[in-house]
């Protein structure tokens, strides 16, 4: 498989932004979060590679490493980014390439071999963050610092090193810094207790689904078949398209399938039978990076109790509870739970767990979920219940595709049983329902619904894209005309709401369901997430 290309050109854009406007002495330190495949170090060396920029780029891949080994990685990173060079080099042919283009730099690095007996290791830590600014001082330019998985700052040993690191942040106002993470819970929580100074504050961005159009258009030259099935297209992009290392995978198998069988087209059955092979089948990569993933947790306390708790939020357990019924016990299943959450496996919603990774979730269910159940070690027999598990979710989405957003936010409602999440900053409990009634005003694309239940009543504006104040307005007129007035009052759009409608609705104090809230609802209930365009 080739190099990927950018499947997240806003996002791409954004940050090239920033870095064009640290050129003109604005600074913006940048974190940019996501799980492990979303492609967040293809995007920074796609980025940073641009031969334009008037900076001195040190990019510097993290690992599980020791002081004397971090050392030498950083000091390496520092070189290349001085001699503008890419590829891995010596450090010893950097140290004597530098010596003429930066000999100040060359000389720091130098220096840092007296640690290299692992003695004096917080010192060390600390002489080695400032050969940049040595660099700084001598090419006379700005820097920006890439710490890619900065979290293995963690792993060298020293309690100090995020402190050792803010301080910097704060007085270094040439040096632009930017962290990557997969860790996004961990990461999150030191940039907000360690890191989140007064003179150098991250911009937090998530790097969320690939973008449609360009992700489409990679994979029709990845695998030619799929340009005459837009709906296996649709389906991968709304199954895996929060990575594109899953994509990648996948459909390097449906390109190998499709020239095997020599058909004119690609059909169900490739792509069925491409997930098996990497997903299914133990052989297949994706089936032995799920896992590992679920592996790293088993040697733990309670690590087979995680085991279950994860089987069970897969197969749609949402609350403690309900995990609880489907494990057999509530002994230690607090812990469990967050501990799955601090491994980013899981995520927290008011008093809801939900797994976002589809992929990794279909795996639990109809692969792991599906061996401990049945007791099925026969290739065949795992084969088939794969293929079932797959072809109902496909289903499931086939049907979702093609219904009304009124008809699929109506059935959510009927199944609410009093459970309380966290959405649009809010958090708010999910009552039952017993009836629901459905209204048009007459405006293309929207609908309202009243929802009775618990001498409670919702209403609700569904709208098939974009709001406006208006549609906003004529909503809040109805909600006053209803006996008895509504507890709530809930806008659901499968489109990003104008600004002024939705200051609007928050005025009228109307609870704001815009898509990236309508998904995290419609994974919740097992329904599949709204399609994007």
């Amino acid at each position: 498989m080739k190099p990927l290309p950018d499947l997240h050109p806003s996002v791409s854009s954004y940050l090239r932004q920033r870095l064009l406007a640290f050129q003109d002495g604005f600074r913006h330190n940048l974190a940019l979060l996501g799980p492990g495949g979303s492609g967040k170090s293809t995007l920074m060396q796609q980025l940073l590679g641009d031969p334009s920029l008037r900076l001195t780029v040190i990019a510097c891949p993290l690992q599980l490493d020791s002081v004397p080994g971090f050392a030498r990685r950083f000091a390496a990173s520092i070189l290349r980014g001085a001699l503008r060079v890419s590829r891995d080099l010596p450090l010893e042919s950097l140290v004597q390439r530098a010596s003429s283009v930066a000999p100040k730099t060359a000389a720091a690095v130098q220096q840092l071999e007296r640690y290299a007996g692992g003695h004096l290791q917080a010192e060390a830590f600390a002489h080695t963050l400032d050969v940049v600014s040595v660099l700084h001082d001598e090419l006379k330019q700005p820097c920006v610092l890439v710490l890619d998985e900065f979290l293995h700052l963690e792993d060298l040993g020293l309690s100090h090193a995020f402190h050792e690191l803010g301080k910097r942040v704060m007085t270094w106002p040439s040096v632009q810094f930017w962290v990557t993470s997969s860790s996004t819970c961990r990461a999150r929580q030191i940039l907000r207790e360690r890191l989140q100074l007064l003179f150098g504050q991250f911009e937090l961005l998530s790097l969320g689904p690939v973008e449609i159009a360009a992700a489409t258009a990679w994979m029709h030259r990845e695998c030619p078949g799929l340009k005459q099935a837009p709906l296996a297209t649709q389906f991968l992009l709304h199954w895996i398209g929060t990575s594109p290392w899953y994509l990648s995978v996948v459909l390097k198998r449906m390109s190998e399938l499709a020239r095997l069988k020599r058909g004119p087209r690609l059909t169900e059955a490739v792509l069925f039978d491409a997930a098996w092979d990497v997903l299914g089948s133990p052989d297949g990569v994706l089936y032995q990076w799920c896992a590992a993933q679920v592996d790293r947790l088993v040697h733990r306390r309670d690590g087979p109790l995680a085991r279950e708790v994860l089987i069970a939020v897969a197969r749609g357990a949402r609350t403690a509870q309900a995990v609880a019924q489907q494990c057999g016990t509530r002994r230690s299943l607090s812990e469990v739970l967050q501990m799955l959450a601090d491994h980013d496996l899981i995520q927290r919603q008011g008093a809801c767990w939900v797994m976002p990774d589809q992929l990794l979730a279909c795996w639990l269910a109809s692969v792991l979920g599906s061996a401990d159940a049945r007791g099925m070690r026969d290739r065949q027999t795992a084969y088939v219940a794969f293929q079932q598990a797959l072809q109902a979710v496909w289903i499931q989405w086939l049907e979702a595709t093609h219904q009304p957003l009124s008809e699929r936010v109506s059935r959510l409602l009927l199944q609410f049983r009093n459970e309380t999440v966290s959405l649009d900053h809010k958090t708010g409990r999910l009552p039952s329902f017993e009836t629901l009634a459905a209204q048009r005003p007459g405006r293309r694309g929207e609908t309202y619904l009243v929802a009775d239940g618990d001498e409670r009543r919702w209403c609700c504006l569904v709208h098939e894209g974009a709001l406006n104040e208006s549609d906003i307005a004529a909503f809040e007129v109805f909600c006053r005309g209803q006996s008895p007035r509504p507890s709530r009052k809930i806008v659901v759009s499968d489109a990003a709401l104008e600004l002024n409608a939705k200051l609007l609705a928050k005025e009228a104090n109307m609870w704001v369901w815009e898509p990236e809230d309508a998904n995290l609802l419609f994974l919740l209930y097992g329904q599949p997430p709204l399609s994007r365009s």
